[in-house]
């Protein structure tokens, strides 16, 4: 049997490029903030999601397999969790898991504005 490393969420970062710089953020911070914020949770239609991107590296089985596994063990519990732009930041395996049980809706949080990134980088 396959061994995956489990990775914690302290682990995740979401990043974004915005006028010629990238906003790197940690993902348990966003959550962190979103709470603080009191942000709820509303039901985002999987229909009205953009999933024209790659948001993973996959160029072998081995990786393929990694991500199904952790999409096997993604939790709905925990709210999709979407940027000020509307861009999902925390919570791409669980969408695809809605998706393959055949849900219509998942509960997500919209970001109205952005905590303080953990680190900035201009870039062309």
């Amino acid at each position: 049997m396959l061994k995956f490393k489990d990775i914690e969420l302290s682990d995740h970062t979401f990043t974004r490029k915005y006028n010629g710089v990238r906003y790197t953020y940690e993902i348990p911070n966003l959550i962190q903030y979103a709470k603080e914020q009191g942000y709820k949770s509303f039901d985002l239609p999987i229909e009205g999601i953009d999933m024209s991107s790659i948001m993973w590296h996959i160029d072998n089985m081995r990786d393929f397999a990694y991500h199904m596994s952790r999409i096997n063990k993604a939790d709905f519990k925990h709210p999709v969790l979407i940027d000020s732009y509307g861009t999902i930041c925390d919570g791409w395996h669980r969408v695809i898991k809605a998706v393959m049980l055949g849900h219509k809706t998942i509960k997500a949080i919209r970001m109205q504005d952005m905590p303080i990134a953990s680190s900035t980088e201009e870039v062309e």
